[in-house]
């Protein structure tokens, strides 16, 4: 006789569950969650768009709810629903603050770290410090990208801009005193390299962000493992 075609097996996704999700989702495109957004930006002294906040707290409650077994606790969908979107965005928000401080933190380090001035005889201490750091980068580049969201070679090429410029310029007095310029130039101009007329203009601010975070968080990493302090 006939053989039975196996087809291949479906895991069984629980029904309230995707309906709950799609609610959430909906929730995020609602004027009410565009205004919980704005509210956010404004609370956390975040330069992110509300739309970017909003775009990447609906990744996060589809991928969240995704792998879920069991639906949200609650009989009203819309409310369970809104809750949860709610406290996503919230999330995501506090979360990008942090990242933000974190990353305020590191531009300061660095400052701090570096050679005052760049007479011929701190010169050849800039170097060895560049060159220290930049063997801590190889290193951690090695082990993998801090950020799993970024290209890898635009992490370490950006990296590698910000080393180059530090050497050139010797004393960050921009970093320091809150002026991020040269920062945001340096990374910008590697993406803009890398990725030439790839994306919008939206797009490439979010990316820019979003490195320059990694760059730092990989420089500031870098930075503790030598324990280099200036005297």
């Amino acid at each position: 006789g006939r053989r039975r075609r196996c087809s291949p097996r479906r895991s069984h996704v629980d029904p309230r569950l995707v309906v709950q999700r799609d609610a959430a989702i909906a929730w995020l495109a609602s004027a009410d969650a565009r205004l919980t957004a704005r509210r956010l930006v404004r609370k956390y002294g975040l330069s992110d768009d509300p739309d970017d906040l909003l775009s990447e707290a609906g990744v996060r409650v589809h991928e969240s709810l995704s792998r879920r077994a069991e639906p949200l606790v609650g009989s009203d969908v819309q409310s369970v629903a809104t809750k949860y979107a709610a406290r996503s965005l919230g999330n995501v928000a506090i979360d990008n603050a942090r990242r933000r401080a974190r990353s305020k933190k590191y531009e300061v380090e660095l400052a701090h770290t570096l050679p005052t001035q760049m007479g011929p005889e701190r010169q050849v201490e800039a170097v060895v410090f560049i060159e220290e750091l930049n063997a801590q980068v190889n290193e951690l580049m090695r082990v993998g990208a801090p950020c799993p969201g970024c290209q890898k070679e635009v992490v370490f090429a950006a990296t590698t801009e910000v080393m180059q410029l530090v050497l050139i310029e010797g004393n960050t007095t921009d970093a320091s005193s809150g002026n991020e310029d040269w920062f945001d130039d340096a990374i910008q101009t590697v993406i803009d390299r890398l990725s030439p007329g790839s994306s919008t203009a939206s797009a490439r601010r979010k990316r820019r962000l979003r490195c320059k975070n990694c760059v730092m968080e990989l420089l500031g990493t870098a930075l503790r493992r030598i324990g280099y302090r200036r005297g």
